[in-house]
């Protein structure tokens, strides 16, 4: 078997009502042993499926985390070690405008480790 990881896309929905052209969405990655491409999607679907969830909001209206889709499978191969399964881009706010020659000190990171 082989490593693979999978991109997938969670919705957050809420009955309220209302039906939203905007709603709170999640990327998810995770990195699997599988068989195949065929395998792949298969184990990756399963595990998109485990994360959907249903609960009550603090105003008493369901929510549902539902899967929308399994957007990429990435073959990595005999290992995952240091592979990159994905990336997002966010917008950074600095307090300050940061100098294109900024040195940063990334060994000083405080990590959250989960």
């Amino acid at each position: 078997m082989d490593y693979y990881s999978a991109k997938l896309l969670l919705i957050c929905l809420i009955d309220d009502g209302k039906s939203r052209q905007r709603n709170v969405s999640q990327h998810l990655f995770a990195v699997f042993l599988a068989k195949n491409h065929k395998h792949a999607f298969k184990r990756a679907l399963e595990w998109g499926r485990q994360q959907e969830t249903r609960y009550g909001n603090m105003k008493g209206q369901p929510v549902r985390w539902a899967l929308v889709e399994v957007q990429i499978i990435k073959f990595l191969g005999k290992t995952a070690d240091g592979a990159t399964i994905g990336f997002m881009l966010d917008p950074l706010k600095s307090d300050k405008p940061v100098p294109f020659r900024k040195r940063f000190h990334p060994e000083r990171s405080k990590v959250r480790y989960e």
